[in-house]
Formats: C-alpha cells, sequence, structure tokens
C-alpha cells in the first residue's frame, strides 16, 4: 500500500455537450486551467458510446490485464479518476474508471477502465487539482506491468 496526504488546489466544474469526446475535452480543460495533475472525484452523465477494457465472452485467465475492449451504446453512468501529467506527451493525461447501465437494457450494468466515450445529452465533470506531492505512473511489476499511481 502507499499513501501520501495531498495538498489540493482549485476545483475545476467542467460540462461536456452532445456530442464531445468525453477523454479529450477533459485534457483540454486541463490544458486551459493549467492542471498538470489532480482527481476526478464527480464525473457523471449520458453517453452515446462507452469504450472499455473487457471481453465479451469468457478468457481462460482473468488475472493477467485483459488485451480486449467493448464498446456499449446509449449509457448513462457515473465514474472517478484521476489526472497525471504524461512527460511524453507533454499533457494531462485523464485515468477514469466508468460504470454505466444500458437505458434500453434495463440499464444493465458495464465498469471498467475507460478508453474513450462520445457524450449524449451532457457529462459533468469536476477536476480536482493536486498540487503536491507529484503523482507518477511507475510501471509495477507485481501488477503485470501496469504504470501505477506513486507518489514522489
Amino acid at each position: 500500500m502507499r499513501s501520501s496526504e495531498v495538498t489540493t488546489g482549485r476545483r475545476v466544474a467542467v460540462v461536456l455537450e452532445p456530442g464531445d469526446d468525453v477523454l479529450g475535452c477533459l485534457a483540454d480543460a486541463c490544458r486551459q486551467h493549467g492542471i498538470r495533475q489532480g482527481f476526478v472525484p464527480v464525473f457523471s452523465g449520458a453517453f452515446r458510446s462507452v469504450r472499455f477494457i473487457a471481453a465479451d465472452s469468457p478468457v481462460t485467465d482473468q488475472e493477467p490485464p485483459l488485451p480486449h475492449e467493448v464498446t456499449v451504446t446509449y449509457t448513462e453512468g457515473i465514474g472517478s479518476g484521476t489526472i497525471l501529467w504524461d512527460e511524453e506527451s507533454q499533457s494531462a493525461l485523464p485515468h477514469v474508471h466508468l460504470a454505466v447501465g444500458v437505458k434500453n437494457a434495463a440499464a444493465a450494468g458495464f465498469a471498467g477502465h475507460l478508453l474513450g466515450a462520445e457524450a449524449h445529452y451532457t457529462v459533468e465533470v469536476l477536476l480536482e487539482e493536486v498540487l503536491a506531492p507529484a503523482m507518477l505512473r511507475v510501471p509495477d511489476p507485481v501488477a503485470y506491468g501496469i504504470p501505477t499511481l506513486h507518489f514522489a
């Protein structure tokens, strides 16, 4: 386990409109407001489409990360995540996990790591800036090499 006290800065509210690319708009909002790292404590809305890391048929070994993705359409849901600075792209990258219900299927649920999404009616997000400590993604051999959150 890792933990650290954090010093927070500004809070920025973001409202996405129909057709907006969800992750792209969050990155744009970070750029516009100069946010390099933070948390996404509020993330809710309606989505035309959502792409998750997932499998739509059973896999033999569920322990390693899945190399598949699933697209779900016309959903509503909630999520949260982190935002960390990526040196390579020189941009803030959102890392969001989302749980959604398919509106036309009795709200059947899907959840997981968000790869991409398009806003339907509206998506409302609160970005909370973290001033210190520096937050990093470091490949973790215990987690199959997936970069996980660390504090500098």
